[in-house]
């Protein structure tokens, strides 16, 4: 077993234990994509970070929406920091 005698974190968990947050924005320090968007693996696949971060703090994306990072910085994960 992987984790020893502790138990698998959940996604949540692993989640926070890559956020950085500073004075400004809450930066990704896990994996990110070539070009430098946060991500993490959940389910069985790779899921964006910003967009996890969003919908597990504000609400649900629209089908086919694409969230703004209104602060221009690609591994920001603060959801305050985007709009759809």
């Amino acid at each position: 077993m992987p984790w020893g005698n502790r138990p698998t974190p959940s996604v949540e968990e692993r989640f926070w234990a890559n956020v950085n947050k500073t004075t400004k924005c809450w930066l990704w320090t896990g994996g990110k994509t070539p070009d430098g968007y946060g991500q993490l693996w959940q389910q069985g696949k790779h899921v964006q970070a910003h967009r996890f971060a969003y919908e597990l703090l504000i609400k649900l994306i629209p089908a086919g929406m694409t969230i703004d990072h209104l602060c221009r910085n690609r591994a920001c994960v603060n959801p305050t920091h985007m709009e759809p």
